[in-house]
């Protein structure tokens, strides 16, 4: 996102903007905070897709399969609520704004409820562990859209690859933190006490809304976005269209067969990615004989490597577009579990294998969102948002049932191929997706140019 000219250049908004400015620079400042509610609601998902199938297998008994089905149930029930939240808060007006009310009253309720999962684990008391865990779930739903569709409503079109990598960096850094705390309080036993991981988490929550609530005013935050647009030669029709703009979007065949195209790899990226996030636990304890908490030191390193190549990978998919950086993602994201699949003991050369995926993995997430966001209108980006969800988590309901399936009747090591091959299919779709890459800097540059004659 490209820097304020008060902020940069000393001069008032609204003037001419100097030759030499930079038009690829984010405004840190927002971007942080724009990130912030997404980072903390990763905090939970870190821990539940590691430590949930660990409870319903060791405390409660379930086999694979079985927890397969429990781990799928957040998904069905995200297939309704993420659509209709991003739905929702692209109808809502508040002095707050669209999207803010949805964020801080969804992230509030989850850090209160967080802490009972595992108190419920600890009771042994499958009713209410579920009860708890389902309630925890839709409050996080309520406020998952609207955070994510907050990035594109506050970022030019050009930058919003950079700003979703920052964002997904954020929620990764907030995954290490949990990672952390998963290895150094969860003993190698039998029935661990899991209180003070989800305690974190909880903290983790409270912080970060908090400091977005105080330091983040979301009106504010838009009205600077439409002002940077104008500045990049973006014209006005493009950056805040109409519904009626956003439906003739919707009715051009080739955006609609682009979207659908994006919506299938996005599928596909998730049965690959979610397959190991909720098996590595149960993975790295059958196959690698890691107790305990210790399967997040693999996590740790797969995440590590995504935090360093976020940024990267961002600035790479300005130069070359979006569609090529992703087919180097997906690239990383078959052969990595490949070598791991031929792997079977333990040793540190699979360390290089999960950073090579967790790489892949950084790459794909922080480009076809933004694919979407270049088909939708300023007025859809919540809906559209809700397709994205609709698609991920078709995926995630099917892949913990589809993977437990493989690991308990074909064999644990065949995990990573699955992955692979799930992986590999997401490349196909991409082969028919047009208009998904935003204005290349060149295009930026004569657009600016053009504004300022204007002016």
């Amino acid at each position: 996102m490209a820097e304020k000219p008060v902020e940069e250049d000393g001069e008032k908004p609204g003037g001419s903007k100097p030759a030499g400015r930079s038009l690829t620079k984010l405004n840190m400042r927002r971007t942080i905070l724009v990130t912030l509610p997404f980072m903390g609601a990763l905090t939970f998902w870190q821990a539940y897709d590691g430590l949930v199938p660990l409870m319903f297998k060791n405390t409660f008994g379930m086999g694979d399969t079985l927890t397969g089905v429990f781990m799928s149930l957040d998904n069905v029930l995200a297939l309704f609520m993420l659509p209709l939240m991003g739905a929702l808060s692209d109808r809502m007006t508040t002095r707050w704004g669209r999207r803010t009310p949805f964020i801080v009253v969804g992230a509030l309720l989850a850090a209160a409820l967080t802490p009972l999962i595992a108190v419920a684990n600890a009771m042994r008391n499958l009713p209410l562990f579920v009860t708890v865990l389902v309630a925890t779930l839709v409050v996080l739903s309520i406020y998952r859209s609207p955070s994510v569709a907050l990035m594109p409503d506050v970022t030019p079109r050009p930058v919003r690859s950079k700003a979703d990598a920052f964002n997904s960096l954020m929620a990764a850094v907030g995954g290490v933190i949990v990672l952390v705390a998963i290895a150094l309080l969860v003993p190698a036993v039998e029935n661990p006490d899991y209180i003070p991981v989800y305690l974190v988490i909880s903290f983790m929550l409270l912080v970060t809304t908090i400091i977005f609530m105080v330091f983040f005013r979301e009106p504010k935050e838009v009205a600077a976005m439409h002002r940077e647009s104008a500045e990049l030669g973006i014209p006005e029709d493009e950056v805040d269209a109409s519904d009626e703009g956003g439906k003739e979007r919707e009715a051009d065949p080739i955006k609609r067969r682009s979207l659908v195209c994006v919506l299938v790899c996005v599928f596909f990226y998730f049965m690959s990615n979610n397959a190991v996030t909720s098996g590595i636990s149960r993975y790295a304890d059958v196959v690698w004989g890691m107790a305990g908490g210790s399967y997040a030191q693999v996590q740790t390193v797969a995440t590590l490597a995504a935090i360093v190549a976020y940024m990267p990978m961002a600035e790479l998919s300005c130069k070359i577009g979006r569609k090529v950086t992703t087919y180097i993602g997906i690239a990383l994201m078959v052969v990595a579990p490949l070598l791991i699949s031929g792997t079977t003991d333990f040793s540190a050369i699979i360390y290089v294998w999960v950073a090579l995926f967790g790489i892949g993995m950084a790459t794909v997430s922080l480009t076809v969102y933004p694919m979407i966001m270049e088909l939708a209108s300023a007025n859809s980006t919540g809906r559209y948002t809700g397709f994205y969800y609709t698609a991920s988590m078709s995926a995630q309901v099917v892949t913990p049932i589809l993977s437990g399936a493989v690991m308990q009747f074909v064999g644990y090591q065949y995990l990573y191929i699955y992955v692979a091959i799930c992986a590999a299919i997401s490349a196909v779709p991409l082969l028919f997706v047009k208009n998904a890459d935003s204005l290349t800097m060149d295009e930026v540059r004569e657009r600016q140019a053009a504004a300022e004659e204007k002016r």
